[in-house]
């Protein structure tokens, strides 16, 4: 498939990389853009449309995967531009390959890199018991974090809530996972969960998270 190929409402998944970590968000193809690539829909957090260019480090990369609806495989695009232009005054992506027209590659999932977070928390069961936590790392499928409390067992939902500092943008989130691992260690207990439901908060945290930490690696 072709990046010319891409038809207005068709649904495409744009990943933000960032070192070892991606970040990827489902948006729509709104028209193609001067005969280079293509306009699709903004990330928007806060009412207002993510500037991914504008103050990102220079390790930071862009891939815009589709499915072929001629194959019903998964393809990408590599090593794309992506910058906010205004059109009728409203703001798209305009996605622009270096190579127009080059066939896409085919394209395989792979989990999603976790920031690290290391900040205090609580969890709520799903009984209202709270109970203290410090929260390890987190991605938009998984969470990982210390407690005291023995009552959480494989299988629990947990409501993690903790709250953190990223791009000049304070965060308090309230995760929900259901544990699918625990581990006793000198601290405490070690607990793993997968993400039930990730929200355009956890999104954002998890991008300009990565962010800080990549401007951090560069200094």
């Amino acid at each position: 498939m072709t990046i010319d190929k891409l038809t207005a409402g068709q649904e495409v998944t744009l990943e933000i990389l960032i070192g070892d970590s991606s970040f990827e968000f489902k948006t729509e193809v709104v028209g193609t853009n001067n005969g280079t690539g293509a306009l699709v829909k903004p990330y928007i957090y806060n009412d207002q449309v993510v500037d991914f260019a504008s103050g990102s480090p220079q390790g930071m990369s862009f891939s815009l995967h589709c499915i072929d609806p001629q194959t019903g495989g998964r393809v990408v695009w590599k090593n794309l531009s992506v910058n906010v232009v205004n059109f009728k005054d409203v703001d798209y992506y305009a996605i622009d390959a270096k190579a127009f027209g080059k066939i896409a590659a085919s394209s395989e999932r792979r989990e999603d890199g976790r920031v690290i977070v290391k900040k205090p928390g609580s969890a709520l069961m799903e009984n209202g018991l709270r109970f203290s936590v410090s929260v390890l790392d987190v991605s938009d499928s998984g969470v990982s974090f210390l407690g005291n409390s023995y009552r959480v067992t494989i299988g629990d939902i947990v409501e993690i809530n903790f709250a953190d500092y990223a791009k000049d943008s304070d965060f308090s989130l309230a995760v929900k996972a259901r544990i699918v691992r625990a581990e006793a260690e000198v601290n405490g207990i070690l607990y793993a969960g997968k993400i039930l439901e990730r929200d355009n908060k956890l999104l954002a945290y998890l991008c300009f998270k990565g962010m800080d930490e990549k401007a951090d690696m560069l200094k």
